[in-house]
């Protein structure tokens, strides 16, 4: 089912070893990875994983990925953060849609520095797959992507910002209202 399909893997200041047991284990599941090494674009992180799953985020993600190649992933990223320590990596974990029935692109993004939160946060997002979806419903009409982020004093993930790139539109998540910017 997935085999034809392109994950993307972006990354900065990852090791040889590191990048290659991330797209070996996505080219297993989809067939084919795009990969990109870029140059340091935030100083205040050593390193920068981007991982763009072709398909949507639901439990078929999580039954194709396998939940052994998902522990895989989790477990290097936590080992990857270990080894940095305080110098930062931050994680953005990308899907197509979420569930079968939005296309609307969702975005993890894990940027937080304290080693625990970020281990919090990470083993978290699969537990999300029947929370996200009626939190959607709620959004503007026609976005196009909206991006969690892990919230270190609530140990949540909260939606941060809705985008709309049809109408250039750009929302944020404020005191459990979706606000214009």
């Amino acid at each position: 089912m997935a085999k034809n399909q392109v994950a993307r893997l972006t990354y900065y200041g990852v090791a040889l070893f590191e990048t290659e047991i991330i797209y070996g284990t996505l080219k297993g599941v989809f067939g084919s990875v795009e990969e990109e090494q870029r140059p340091i674009e935030d100083s205040s992180y050593v390193s920068m994983i981007n991982i763009e799953f072709p398909i949507p985020y639901d439990e078929i993600f999580f039954q194709t990925l396998t939940m052994q190649r998902w522990f895989k992933i989790k477990a290097l990223i936590k080992e990857m953060k270990r080894r940095r320590g305080r110098k930062g990596i931050k994680v953005f974990l990308c899907f197509c849609g979420i569930s079968t029935c939005s296309k609307c692109r969702l975005i993890f993004s894990l940027l937080n520095k304290n080693s625990r939160s970020f281990e919090m946060g990470l083993e978290k997002i699969e537990y999300l797959v029947d929370i996200i979806p009626p939190q959607i419903l709620q959004m503007p009409r026609n976005i196009e992507e909206v991006e969690y982020s892990y919230d270190e004093l609530s140990f949540k993930w909260l939606p941060l910002i809705a985008k709309s790139y049809s109408s250039l539109e750009r929302y944020r998540f404020i005191d459990n209202q979706w606000r214009i910017l």
